[in-house]
């Protein structure tokens, strides 16, 4: 099944949801591919399995986004910024793990990754989580965290300025033009 995938710059897409309804069974199924520079997706649903929404590449936006899916389903070496939006993993075939987001980053010095900035961490009624995790509240300690290599607990807000809107996708440039709500801050 080929996914739909959005190609020209500047791309906006408003009040409108991307569904792969492949499967669990099916495995890999996208339902959105954005190669896109400077894309944006406001109110948006991305509702698939196993790879549901590819971050190929360039500069993308989104906010206040629902996106469901179960492994990697974040995924692709864009930079890119989720402000706002409900991520919820659903329940995989049996045996499988879920994985919220894959970045495919394969040169260190490339400028991308996949920044989830004021969001909602949760599950779809059919998958019970063991844990709960959000970025703020009860639970929000990282201290008993995996130390998995590259991941570095950001406490300074000088350095997470550089993950922002503004300075990551250089928001202040072009986030204005769509007319979408955004925070260029922490």
């Amino acid at each position: 099944m080929n996914p739909t995938a959005v190609l020209g710059q500047g791309f906006l897409a408003r009040d409108i949801t991307f569904q792969n309804t492949a499967g669990a069974s099916k495995y890999q199924a996208v339902a959105l591919r954005v190669e896109s520079d400077l894309a944006a997706f406001y109110k948006y649903g991305m509702l698939a399995h196993q790879n549901t929404l590819h971050v190929h590449s360039k500069r993308q936006f989104f906010i206040s986004c629902y996106i469901a899916g179960t492994i990697d389903f974040i995924f692709g070496n864009s930079a890119a910024v989720f402000q706002d939006c409900d991520i919820h993993a659903r329940r995989p075939n049996p045996g499988q793990t879920i994985t919220i987001t894959a970045q495919g980053r394969s040169d260190p010095n490339q400028n991308t990754g996949i920044v989830i900035q004021k969001s909602r961490i949760g599950a779809t009624s059919d998958l019970q989580l063991v844990r709960k995790y959000e970025n703020s509240g009860a639970g929000a300690g990282t201290s008993g965290r995996v130390p998995w290599k590259g991941y570095k607990v950001i406490t300074d807000a000088t350095e997470a300025q550089a993950f922002t809107a503004r300075n990551f996708i250089t928001g202040s440039s072009w986030l204005k033009s769509t007319t979408f709500p955004f925070s260029l801050g922490l």
